[in-house]
């Protein structure tokens, strides 16, 4: 019996089953954010084994608990997540689809690949999609609360009004680095206490997660605000000035202003979360100097504009 409820598919299906009726209860999803979060914690716990789900599991938990953080003043003001912060499957394949589409790779390596240290890059790259998704969310849900007015991302000097697409803040971009730091944290911990659970080749390799998990955090979580400002559909409130992608603001209709109509919050955190699983690989190879020097001159030339 015990082997049996071990089995990953057993264990997977179970945890699964606990969790989607926690989190369904607590209404942090809808029925059909429900099912595609059971597809990609399962596919995750199965190919990525535990470490990589509690991963999944902080990002899942954190983003519903901050989705419900002062709620009724987000929506007061015309911020908060649509059906009383219930996400749907847009938003769980759009934040979960590149992390699962990396664990699989991880979990497939040794059959596709010579290089024993090909698993530990995946793995990169999954810590950077999530550690993206994780920052970019409690950025977002947290960093509106910020005291100082944002600053839109392509031009560092403009100030915007609070639920402008593509806007920053300093609570925002500290929230960011602190989700990375902590997603770093638990991975490490697993490192020490059960090192056959995180793919490391060498003891070293851990060395690297914390500073990976930070950058691709804060890097991803920037691109995130690129990607709206740059190509989202966006629509402005005539109440209040905000540049928006929803319909309703300050309760009344927004106006649609620009960017491709298709492209949707969806489409970037599946944009940005790419980016930070990119990011995860080639900070995994330990090739730091080039992003710290690209980050660099990016924010030297925005504040320049």
């Amino acid at each position: 019996m015990q082997q049996l409820l071990t089995h990953p598919v057993v264990s997977g299906l179970i945890l699964m089953a606990i969790i989607g009726a926690l989190t369904y209860r607590l209404r942090f999803v809808d029925v059909s954010g429900l099912i595609s979060a059971f597809i990609v914690g399962f596919t995750v716990w199965y190919t990525g084994g535990p470490a990589a789900f509690t991963l999944l599991l902080f990002f899942f938990v954190s983003s519903g608990i901050a989705t419900k953080f002062k709620y009724k003043a987000k929506a007061k003001q015309g911020f908060a997540q649509e059906q009383k912060g219930k996400r749907s499957w847009k938003n769980v394949f759009g934040s979960g689809l590149i992390p699962m589409i990396f664990s699989v790779a991880m979990y497939l390596s040794p059959l596709f690949s010579s290089d024993p240290n090909m698993a530990f890059y995946m793995f990169g790259g999954f810590i950077g999609a999530v550690a993206t998704t994780s920052a970019d969310t409690l950025a977002s849900e947290v960093g509106i609360f910020s005291k100082g007015k944002p600053r839109l991302i392509t031009n560092l000097r403009r100030k915007v009004p609070r639920g402008t697409i593509g806007a920053v803040s300093l609570l925002g971009e500290g929230i960011a680095a602190a989700a990375g730091l902590l997603i770093g944290l638990i991975v490490v911990i697993y490192g020490v206490l059960a090192p056959e659970l995180v793919p490391t080749t060498d003891p070293s390799q851990l060395l690297l997660i914390i500073p990976l998990s930070v950058l691709t955090a804060f890097i991803g979580c920037n691109i995130d605000s690129l990607l709206g400002a740059a190509f989202q559909n966006k629509f402005v409130c005539e109440i209040c000035g905000a540049v928006t992608d929803k319909h309703f603001h300050c309760s009344y209709e927004t106006k649609y202003i620009g960017g491709f109509k298709r492209f949707t919050n969806m489409h970037v955190n599946f944009g940005s979360s790419g980016a930070g699983a990119a990011f995860g690989i080639v900070l995994g190879a330990g090739l730091f100097v080039w992003i710290l020097g690209g980050l660099f001159f990016w924010i030297l030339a925005s504040s320049s504009n």
